[in-house]
This record gives C-alpha cells, structure tokens and sequence, in this order.
C-alpha cells in the first residue's frame, strides 16, 4: 500500500477534518473486500498515510458490511427494495461511526 498509493494523496484526500474525509472513507470501503486478515493491515499502512481516524473507521466499517461479496449473497436473498435498504443502512452506520471515533459525535 505504502509503495502504490502516495501518502500525500492519503493525506490530502482522506485526512484532516470534518465530514468529508469520513463520507469518502464510506463510499471508498463500500465495495472493499474487508472481512479477511487484510483489513488490518490495509488500515494501518492508510493510517500511516495520513487517513484520519474517523474515515478509517467509516472505510473499515462500510467494508466489512458491504462488500461486494456480501452484497451479492443480500441480492440473492432480498428483494431490491430491502437490498437498497440494506446499502443505506450500511454507510449511514459506516458514517455515525466514523463521526462517534472522530469525535464529532
């Protein structure tokens, strides 16, 4: 991570202050694949790239709830409109976390 992606566009896009980081972080960490022995590590290397604590929350959060393996075993047992639901409920929750550990809360 530390080698492909530079920590000043970390640091630039996902870290500082307010809302925003923390909203990228969730939109970002949606489609991630987090539910394995990467989300460590992947956190720590953006961590160490100037993310803020908030939006690695929201990223880390967003991404074990909907990841695109997750969301096609929902799509399978739903039907669109709790599908939708189950998205909506997912950021929102991946943001209200990343505001409470940001301290925003």
């Amino acid at each position: 991570m530390l080698t492909y992606v530079p920590a000043d566009m970390i640091g630039s896009v996902l870290g500082g202050e307010g809302l925003g980081p923390i909203l990228l972080g969730a939109l970002v960490g949606a489609p991630a694949y987090l539910n394995g022995y990467a989300a460590v590590p992947l956190i720590d290397a953006l961590l160490a790239q100037g993310m803020s604590q908030g939006a690695a929350m929201a990223f880390v959060i967003a991404g074990g709830v909907s990841c695109i393996p997750a969301a096609v075993a929902v799509w399978a047992l739903v039907k669109p409109r709790v599908f939708a639901a189950y998205l909506g409920f997912a950021f929102i929750g991946a943001v209200l976390a990343g505001l409470a550990w940001g301290g925003y809360a």
